[in-house]
């Protein structure tokens, strides 16, 4: 978070999530069926594209 905020706001990490779930409805209505950010557990989010329908 401080490498995208760095005026240093006081930003919650609940803030990022709700960018997240913006950010893949927005994904999911372009391209349905696949899932592109994956959530990596004690880490944060991983974009991962799909080729060809597979990872």
């Amino acid at each position: 978070m401080d490498l995208i905020y760095q005026d240093q706001r006081i930003v919650s990490d609940r803030t990022i999530d709700s960018h997240i779930k913006k950010l893949r409805k927005k994904l999911s209505d372009l391209l349905p069926g696949q899932e592109l950010v994956h959530s990596v557990y004690g880490a944060g989010y991983r974009y991962e594209p799909q080729v060809n329908g597979e990872r």
